[in-house]
């Protein structure tokens, strides 16, 4: 299959490659998706010659449990829907390892056919940190300042104190001073286990796992624990988590796109002024084959700017996502990953709703 759009393009695909920057191209024709070019590259670096990979299969080379969600991918390509800033994709070598590749996508029309162009950035033997690895460690970062690592082991301790003593109390003290200590010992084994229980989400946000069936609502519910000192001080937060299928996907990316929608809607209060009139709503409910979680708010109004550029990675405004730093583009990426999407819009009366929408699991 040839690929030519000009004169001009055997020079520009000799300097790319002479930069070693892989990239791929699609076509997409009457709803078909075709493999056009390969360059050396990329494919050389999975064990493949240009014309071996265009021999292969559509997706040969993509994880099989990712293949849906890029098929997906394509597809809202080929839609005019937004396209992520980048993704993270798993690709399989020849001898069948697996590397982890950053990539990002961008489309055209070419003598009325769509391409699609995809540059990609080998990660398996890089020493920097890719753009989402950084977006994903700030956001981390901003929810773990006071948590320190050795915050298990002494909380291990006190819990286990404390019940060795309320089987003193139980024994040694009479009706009246036993059920006043008793309260006691409940409300701090109470206030204990709630900051373990936080120490365990935010374990689970900041550790890496292999891809299983999730449950949303759960994931939703332990990172509004984490972000709780931050949302509650702005607005009343309104939970509204039903019952969903499960999504398939990694709890640490999940959780990690869930937060950032979280503290970008708290971000449209002024933290000084907060007001009894400030919602922050959280839904989450299955929608056909989706599971979606919806954040809406009645904070600051969105500038048409605003709604474009709050995906960009590390964004930052003054009225939207301040002090944070990561944007919307981190739980974009993520959602795309996996075969779904994130869209910010206006609220109407004022405000913004952020929806993020997962495939349900088969």
């Amino acid at each position: 299959m040839t690929f030519d759009v000009g004169p001009a393009l055997p020079a520009l695909l000799a300097a790319l490659n002479s930069a070693q920057v892989g990239f791929v191209v699609f076509r997409l024709r009457d709803g078909v998706t075709e493999k056009v070019y390969g360059n050396e590259s990329i494919v050389g670096s999975l064990g493949y010659s240009v014309d071996e990979w265009l021999a292969t299969p559509l997706w040969h080379v993509i994880a099989p449990d990712q293949k849906p969600a890029i098929a997906q991918l394509f597809e809202r390509i080929a839609s005019d829907a937004a396209i992520p800033a980048a993704i993270e994709v798993r690709l399989i070598h020849k001898e069948g390892y697996e590397i982890v590749a950053e990539v990002a996508a961008g489309r055209t029309e070419v003598n009325g056919t769509r391409i699609v162009v995809c540059v990609v950035r080998d990660m398996h033997r890089q020493t920097q940190l890719s753009l989402l690895e950084a977006d994903r460690i700030a956001l981390v970062g901003a929810l773990a300042a006071g948590f320190a690592h050795e915050t298990n082991n002494p909380l291990t301790s006190v819990l286990l104190n404390l019940r060795s003593l309320r089987k003193q109390v139980t024994t040694n003290l009479s009706d009246v001073p036993q059920a006043n200590a008793l309260r006691c010992l409940d409300d701090i084994t109470t206030g204990a286990e709630r900051i373990a229980s936080n120490v365990r989400a935010l374990q689970t946000l900041a550790t890496r796992s292999a891809s299983a069936a999730i449950d949303l609502a759960a994931v939703v519910s332990a990172a509004l624990r984490l972000a709780a000192p931050t949302l509650e001080p702005r607005a009343t937060v309104i939970r509204q988590i039903f019952p969903v299928r499960r999504v398939t996907g990694e709890e640490s990316r999940i959780g990690q796109a869930v937060l950032a929608m979280l503290l970008f809607s708290s971000s449209g209060f002024d933290p000084e002024t907060a007001s009894a009139t400030n919602r922050i709503i959280i839904n989450v409910e299955q929608r056909e084959g989706d599971v979606v979680l919806e954040v809406s708010d009645n904070g600051r109004e969105l500038a048409p700017e605003e709604i474009n550029q709050a995906f960009d990675p590390f964004y930052r405004s003054s009225t939207r996502g301040a002090g944070v730093g990561v944007g919307l583009g981190v739980a974009r990426s993520v959602a795309a990953a996996l075969g779904g999407d994130v869209t910010l819009s206006v609220r109407p009366g004022g405000g913004a709703v952020i929806t993020m929408r997962l495939p349900a699991a088969l």
